[in-house]
């Protein structure tokens, strides 16, 4: 069997270890939309939670698909937080919070709870630990956005608005 000259075993060597570095540090899938902490947020969640939350909705009126995966997010990380810090999450600490909002009847939409649970869960934690406490905690935890829905603030863990996580640019319009 004949070796390779030492260079090019190098650049092999080299090569197969970027690839597996690559492949370690990915565990992005397509279908994903943030990873939180060591949980996801499918695609099919999101499709979801805004499907129930348009079907409350009066003619015309509309449901923001980044609104709703701020809440999403929001959410996990309120969870994770609440597990954390030994903090009960239940359904009637949560319908106590919203009892007195008018998101209260889309608690028994299907589609729709889990988003009014998520926001209910952030400000049953936040009153918990304090504003400024439960804002230190989000800046420490880990969450990554999938780029086509856009870029984190990675202090507040929302989505920044008018911004893309794509790498191309737009072309510029044509000068005459």
């Amino acid at each position: 069997m004949k070796s390779l000259p030492a260079p090019r075993l190098r650049r092999a060597a080299a090569a197969a270890l970027a690839v597996l570095a690559l492949a370690g540090c990915s565990n992005a899938s397509p279908s994903v939309v943030a990873y939180v902490g060591d949980d996801s947020i499918s695609q099919g969640q999101l499709e979801r939670a805004v499907a129930g939350l348009s079907a409350t909705l009066q003619g015309g009126q509309t449901v923001s698909s980044e609104a709703v995966l701020n809440t999403l997010i929001q959410g996990r990380l309120a969870e994770q937080i609440a597990a954390d810090r030994r903090i009960t999450l239940t359904d009637a600490k949560r319908e106590g919070v919203l009892a007195s909002t008018q998101l209260a009847p889309l608690a028994k939409v299907p589609g729709a709870r889990e988003v009014v649970f998520d926001l209910a869960d952030s400000q049953i934690v936040a009153q918990q630990l304090g504003a400024k406490a439960y804002l230190a905690e989000i800046k420490g935890r880990d969450v990554t956005l999938n780029p086509r829905y856009g870029v984190l603030d990675p202090e507040q863990k929302t989505l920044v608005s008018g911004r893309t996580g794509s790498l191309s640019e737009p072309a510029g319009a044509p000068t005459p």
